[in-house]
């Protein structure tokens, strides 16, 4: 590895959105992996996008992570799961195959569509002054009863995707939120370690940190930074190779207290692997500067970071797959999409003329389809104009704006007269229309002097591949 792969050493996340922008930083510093959170999945459609702009990455050959943490329960992040009863409830069903049928259950479902990763299971012992943040995600107060549950659902897990057990060294005795403020457990022992050790007897691939102070192991600095903790505990004493994980930088028990330099040095010489930015936007350039700055001057000792790359690529190499089982519904999509353009169009002013109505028949549901076009403009487009109009009787939410391109969309304009006739009058507003033929191909000889994409499809997918058509995104 150089300096050139320093970019393998994170996890990324957006919490705004998977931005044009993104997707281009992701293909220059080629991350170990990205995190999904609900902002990128607000629905199944916009899941399945996010997921493809995903794949559509490691088709061209960069090897992606893609995780959440949807672990059951409390924690239920990706939409289309039925949702589980969560590890308390488990921990108390006196049935341990339950833990291994719904981690195989689970990971199954995420593999399917499109997951590789998953940060869980939790491992913490619940104490009788947890915080919440533990709650009912601890599978039990007893450690033998969490180690057994969380070993059989890391095992379920594993069949499919990468379980990450977190978060070490034990996060359940700790009575504040370390989302908020550094909790300090002076009372850590074998109990809570021992969850964890079955883990990793079990083959644990990764295991996230706790951002905690343990005074009896290193009373100085968070178990996320603490060589004492990381090396002398995890990797030595308890023989652990696998990917060591941050718990999220975002977190203001590191956030607050740690400055960037200090997050880089301190963790990587401790031999973490990965960190976890959960905010992308706010938090990964300067990480990133001071990763290329240590490594540049030797105050990373560079075998360690080889030996984290290794790791990295190694686990990589077996569980990131070029394709995923429901992509062959965004197969449909591409090969279904007609077109009359020959090449990428760049326009700096673009205004979208997106359209709303209530169902075309009882069996019709695809006006729904229309509020998520909103949303994927926005991801894929800087500062778009976004108005709407309605495609029964063509009139337009607000005033239209002269600029250089209009994209329209068409919904079914031969069986609506007057959306027919404010679908020719745009062309007075923009130097160029494009029309988006959403449902139906009669509507082609009304545009056939005009540029076009048919797609067959209402699916906001659909609409993704015929913007791409269209433009370099």
């Amino acid at each position: 590895m150089n300096k050139n792969d320093l970019g393998k050493f994170f996890i990324l996340g957006f919490q705004h959105g998977i931005k044009k922008h993104h997707i281009d930083l992701i293909k220059e510093i080629k991350p170990a992996g990205i995190i999904l959170y609900p902002s990128n999945m607000r629905s199944l459609s916009d899941l399945q996008l996010s997921i493809e702009r995903l794949h559509e990455i490691i088709d061209d050959g960069v090897r992606l992570f893609i995780s959440s943490d949807h672990e059951g329960g409390q924690l239920e992040t990706v939409p289309g799961i039925l949702p589980s009863p969560g590890n308390k409830a488990l921990g108390a069903s006196n049935e341990p195959h339950y833990a291994y049928i719904f981690g195989d259950f689970l990971g199954n479902e995420l593999r399917k569509i499109g997951f590789n990763m998953l940060f869980a299971p939790v491992l913490d012992v619940r104490a009788n002054k947890s915080s919440p943040v533990v709650g009912l995600r601890s599978f039990s107060d007893n450690p033998k009863i969490v180690a057994e549950y969380g070993v059989n659902f890391l095992k379920g897990l594993n069949n499919h995707i990468i379980g990450t057990c977190k978060h070490f060294p034990g996060h359940g005795k700790a009575m504040q939120d370390s989302h908020h403020e550094i909790p300090i457990i002076p009372n850590l022992d074998e109990n809570d370690l021992y969850p964890f050790m079955k883990a990793i007897e079990a083959g644990a691939e990764a295991i996230m940190t706790a951002h905690i102070i343990y005074p009896q192991y290193d009373d100085n600095i968070i178990a996320t930074l603490s060589k004492t903790i990381l090396k002398n505990l995890l990797r030595e004493k308890m023989g652990y190779q696998g990917l060591i994980i941050t718990d999220a930088l975002e977190m203001k028990a590191i956030h607050d207290n740690y400055s960037p330099r200090e997050i880089v040095s301190k963790f990587f010489n401790a031999t973490g692997d990965l960190l976890l930015v959960g905010d992308c936007d706010a938090n990964f350039e300067p990480l990133y500067k001071e990763l290329i700055s240590l490594y540049s001057n030797g105050e990373i000792d560079k075998q360690l970071l080889e030996n984290s790359f290794n790791r990295i690529t190694s686990l990589q190499n077996q569980f990131v797959e070029p394709n995923y089982e429901a992509r062959f519904l965004t197969e449909i999509s591409k090969k279904a999409i007609k077109t009359n353009i020959n090449e990428k169009l760049n326009f700096s002013e673009i205004t979208f003329l997106v359209p709303q109505g209530d169902p075309l028949s009882p069996s019709d549901t695809s006006n729904k389809d229309y509020y998520e076009y909103t949303d994927l403009i926005r991801n894929l487009f800087e500062n778009p104009q976004i108005t709407t109009f309605n495609f029964e009787n063509g009139k337009i939410n607000g005033s239209l704006e002269k600029t250089e391109l209009i994209v329209s969309f068409v919904v079914d304009s031969f069986l609506f007269e007057k959306q027919l006739k404010m679908q020719k009058e745009i062309k007075e507003y923009a130097n160029q229309v494009i029309y988006i033929i959403l449902r139906d191909e009669r509507d082609l000889q009304n545009y056939k002097t005009e540029k076009y994409v048919l797609t067959n499809s209402t699916k906001a997918v659909s609409v993704y591949y015929a913007l791409k058509t269209i433009f370099d995104i």
